[in-house]
């Protein structure tokens, strides 16, 4: 599981849980954020490893999160 999703569920957040964080913290900026469907595939995509966190949105992260988390804690056994 990538480091993004587990801090969100971590957090016991659901992705609109974050992207409403996100949002709000866009709005505080002064930035509009896409709607909901189209955020939701991104963090789908990054949490996937199938796209980078571009630059406006991994601060927005960062923020949120207190870090960018992007390192993978492999456990074997």
């Amino acid at each position: 599981m990538s480091p993004l999703r587990l801090a969100r569920l971590s957090r016991g957040w659901e992705p609109t849980q974050l992207i409403g964080r996100m949002k709000i913290l866009a709005e505080r900026d002064g930035m509009t954020l896409p709607k909901v469907y189209l955020l939701v595939r991104l963090v789908f995509l990054w949490e996937n490893h199938r796209a980078q966190v571009p630059g406006y949105y991994a601060a927005l992260l960062t923020r949120i999160y207190g870090e960018l988390p992007t390192t993978t804690t492999r456990v074997t056994a």
